[in-house]
């Protein structure tokens, strides 16, 4: 039986959830309070990993295919190792027999894909739509915009981390601050990346050099300790990137920066509800997480996957509440791990350092326990 979803938020996560139901016949209307998502030739800022599970979820809604192969990052391989240690693990697709372990795509090029694909799919789309209030009842919600009302039979929050629709419906949540900063930029290296994902535990955090479509580009994501990162924003970008290139070892030979850097605080955050009534949570309006393993956004796609298995056929409540356990279960097994990894590499003491040493090593000799950390990565 065909149901009408409104959705708030236009971005890869509420328009991955509108076409996915859209294409299994319901009526689907997305509000975005900013402009249809657009880009130029200068390679975006923020970046996500796709592991396999979401790529899947997106050549099935027919995106993947309609996305410029110039704009594409495949990584084949993954190097991480603790900073002046000897702690150190890589790992290849092919020992896994795959192809690759995931793909780095820019967040505005898989969005402009996912909207022009929901606009063909005939998915009503509202762009520059501010929702200024909204009722929920037992049959029916209601937006209220500068437009007039819409009704409709559920109302999908997807208007990520500061999530207007959560706070107005008083849904509790868990949060606590990293204390950290994370930088983004894009990066010119004189080395060829060869399609590997590097990624260092620095005392004060991780960085990441994520690969890029053009072999001498890559994006970082450094989260840096609050004090280190107001020294970094300091720094001009010449000193920036002589400071990147000393924490990458000289991996990637000479590194330059690009782009402008960008600067943002990182936070836990969970809401404990993602289900009142009519009312759901997806993506980072449910849930938000340390970026050091680049997962926030595959958790996301993972609620839509989710869903759309519900939503495929009658449900109802009973339906709603077994989806919203299950993603939930998912959510906190992945803070716990992320936790688990900030905590334990922001140690500098010396036994702590000896011990990950051994444990990256022992994980990067044993095989079954390597293929199992691999099979992890590829989602």
């Amino acid at each position: 039986m065909s149901q009408r979803f409104l959705i708030v938020g236009g971005g890869m996560i509420g328009l991955t959830a509108a076409l996915g139901l859209r294409l299994q016949g319901h009526r689907v209307t997305l509000f975005e309070r900013g402009a249809a998502p657009a880009f130029g030739e200068a390679t975006e800022l923020r970046v996500s990993a796709i592991a396999h599970h979401s790529r899947t979820l997106l050549q099935q809604l027919e995106v993947w295919q309609a996305l410029p192969e110039e704009r594409i990052g495949p990584y084949q391989a993954m190097e991480v190792w603790d900073h002046d240690s000897f702690g150190q693990i890589q790992f290849h697709a092919s020992e896994v027999n795959q192809d690759d372990l995931g793909a780095i795509v820019e967040n505005k090029v898989l969005e402009a894909a996912l909207w022009q694909q929901a606009q063909r799919a005939g998915v009503e789309l509202l762009a520059q739509t501010e929702v200024s209030g909204h009722v929920i009842s037992d049959d029916q919600v209601t937006l209220t915009t500068a437009s007039g009302d819409y009704v409709g039979d559920y109302l999908i929050a997807a208007d990520g981390t500061h999530s207007p629709l959560r706070q107005a419906a008083g849904l509790p949540l868990t949060f606590w601050d990293y204390q950290q900063q994370g930088c983004v930029a894009v990066v010119r290296c004189s080395k060829s990346h060869d399609g590997y994902a590097r990624q260092v535990f620095l005392p004060t955090g991780p960085v990441a050099w994520l690969p890029l479509a053009d072999p001498h580009q890559v994006s970082i994501v450094w989260s840096a300790d609050n004090h280190h990162a107001e020294q970094l924003k300091a720094l001009s970008d010449v000193d920036f990137s002589k400071q990147l290139q000393a924490a990458s070892d000289g991996a990637l030979g000479q590194l330059e920066v690009m782009s402008e850097r960008a600067y943002f605080p990182l936070r836990m955050q969970y809401a404990q509800r993602w289900l009142q009534q009519r009312l759901l949570l997806l993506g980072d309006a449910a849930h938000s997480i340390h970026p050091l393993a680049g997962q926030g956004a595959n958790l996301g796609f993972g609620d839509v996957e989710a869903l759309l298995e519900i939503t495929a056929s009658t449900f109802g409540q009973r339906q709603l509440r077994n989806w919203e356990r299950e993603r939930k279960v998912a959510a906190l097994q992945m803070i716990a791990t992320m936790e688990a990894f900030k905590r334990g590499f922001g140690n500098d003491q010396p036994a702590f350092k000896l011990l990950r040493g051994a444990g990256l090593r022992l994980v990067n000799k044993v095989a079954p326990l390597k293929r199992a950390l691999i099979k992890s990565a590829l989602g």
